[in-house]
């Protein structure tokens, strides 16, 4: 019999049977949620830069072009949130904040403004954290997800200022222009911090992702500013920025080398479900294997530094993303089948084993996923999924259809003994055990009903067909018992 599927894979052989982002299938593993930020991280304190007295606004700017004046209402400015996505209100705020970062002014008011600046962008934190694992690892999906945000738009606030001030060209833009290169430089180095943080932390599937959001947007956003800026290679910047790069890559192929075992460390939990359904392993590793994807070209510079002159010779990476992919999935598929052997039920095992493959399967072709596996991949799950149903039925429903065997025997008639109770007490006893079982896919459910039933059903309609004189019990017609068998998975 045949049975399509919902894209899930659930298709069974004429004999037998054969399936949740922060990031994140399944839910990306790495996106850790955490509690808030500390309230010490210095952001409650952006709005000491937004005086209320035009007086006072004109004081702060009156070193720059005439322009400035001309396009800020300051009027305009009131207290406001510490978190000010709005790309116009950030330019508002540099403009009260680039005196600060003029040639003559001081070092303690260049620090204080610089904090009060990435404070508005909600990364104030950046300036605490150093290269000693200062990072708290509960925290790391949700502030490099923050950073990444807030630079993404500091660095168009930058661009687009740039651009404002550099023409026409007089005494004020140029002053504008070197003190906006300050602010760009300074705030620059200290967004780097987050990836020396990054890098210290111990190798985890976390810290991979971490370091691949992170290595993402330095290599495409650090350039860039350098040619805004017309930073030299030699600018510390841009030395540091390379050094972060560099150091990202490093850490990043040191966690590849570890995934495999980390999908197989106790510590990722494998207590095994009792009812045979999904673990909840795979939807956690797929949608970490999808998350890995997010930065497909970082991923690349991971993998091809590997290749050449890698330091580890001896555990060789694999060759590209859909190579590691398919490692990475092969190496999760044999851990589910060496857990499938706790399950002690007769039966349970191959359950087990129908689900979590069939669930790993649907995750594989319904994501990104799906465009790194080989030709025949699906069909060779299908047939492993053929093996798993015959061998559920073999060690589940062979015993009691084997109980209708034979003809009644006089044994059985002296001791007043219906000849189908052996018969039907195996069927409860699996019945009773299997109702238990939970099949979530409903697809793969109706299949194994189906397949159950065509197993059990037309061997007891033979029997009872060559047996007219054996009395059925009530509740025991060949329908009932298909109706019972229909009852079963239900978890």
């Amino acid at each position: 019999m045949h049975a399509r599927h919902e894209t899930i894979v659930v298709h069974f052989g004429a004999d037998g049977c054969h399936g949740s982002s922060s990031s994140s299938g399944g839910s990306s593993p790495y996106s850790i949620s955490g509690p808030s930020l500390d309230s010490d991280d210095g952001s409650t304190s952006t709005d000491e830069y937004c005086p209320d007295d035009p007086l006072e606004f004109r004081r702060h700017v009156s070193i720059f072009s005439p322009s400035v004046l001309a396009e800020v209402d300051p009027s305009s400015f009131r207290p406001i949130s510490c978190v000010l996505a709005d790309v116009d209100k950030h330019l508002q705020r540099m403009v009260l904040l680039l005196p600060a970062f003029s040639a003559s002014a001081a070092s303690a008011a260049r620090t204080d403004a610089l904090h009060k600046w990435l404070a508005g962008f909600d990364v104030g934190w950046v300036l605490d954290m150093d290269d000693h694992g200062s990072l708290p690892r509960r925290e790391v999906g949700r502030r490099v997800s923050e950073w990444a945000h807030a630079l993404g738009t500091m660095d168009r606030v930058f661009r687009h200022r740039h651009r404002e001030v550099r023409s026409p060209v007089n005494e004020a833009a140029v002053a504008e222009l070197a003190a906006l290169g300050r602010l760009a430089g300074e705030s620059a180095g200290a967004m780097l911090r987050l990836a020396g943080s990054v890098v210290a932390l111990g190798s985890s599937p976390s810290k991979l992702l971490a370091a691949l959001d992170v290595h993402a947007p330095v290599s495409e956003t650090f350039p860039g500013l350098a040619r805004t800026f017309s930073w030299p290679p030699s600018h510390p910047v841009s030395v540091a920025s390379d050094a972060a790069l560099t150091g990202l890559l490093d850490a990043s192929r040191r966690c590849v080398r570890d995934l495999s075992a980390f999908i197989r460390a106790p510590q990722y939990p494998w207590r095994m479900p009792q009812g045979g359904e999904v673990h909840p392993c795979v939807g956690f590793w797929m949608g970490y294997f999808r998350g890995m994807l997010r930065n497909r070209i970082s991923l690349y510079f991971v993998l091809a530094g590997g290749r050449d002159g890698d330091e580890e010779p001896t555990t060789p990476l694999p060759p590209d993303e859909g190579g590691l992919v398919m490692e990475l999935i092969s190496c999760l598929e044999a851990v589910l089948e060496e857990k499938s052997g706790a399950l002690a039920f007769p039966g349970l095992s191959q359950i087990f084993m129908l689900n979590n493959t069939s669930a790993l399967v649907r995750r594989a072709v319904r994501s990104d996923l799906s465009m790194f596996l080989p030709p025949g991949w699906v069909l060779a799950r299908e047939e492993r999924m053929d093996g798993y149903l015959k061998g559920y039925l073999e060690v589940s429903w062979a015993p009691v259809v084997s109980r209708l065997a034979g003809k009644p025997g006089v044994l059985s008639v002296l001791r007043r003994r219906n000849p189908l109770s052996t018969f039907y007490s195996a069927l409860e006893n699996v019945c009773s055990m299997q109702r238990g079982w939970k099949v979530p896919s409903p697809a793969l459910r109706s299949v194994l009903r189906s397949t159950v039933s065509e197993s059990v059903v037309p061997a007891y309609r033979r029997y009872l067909d060559d047996h007219p004189e054996v009395e059925i019990p009530a509740g025991r017609s060949a329908e009932e018992l298909e109706h019972q068998l229909a009852e079963l998975f239900e978890g």
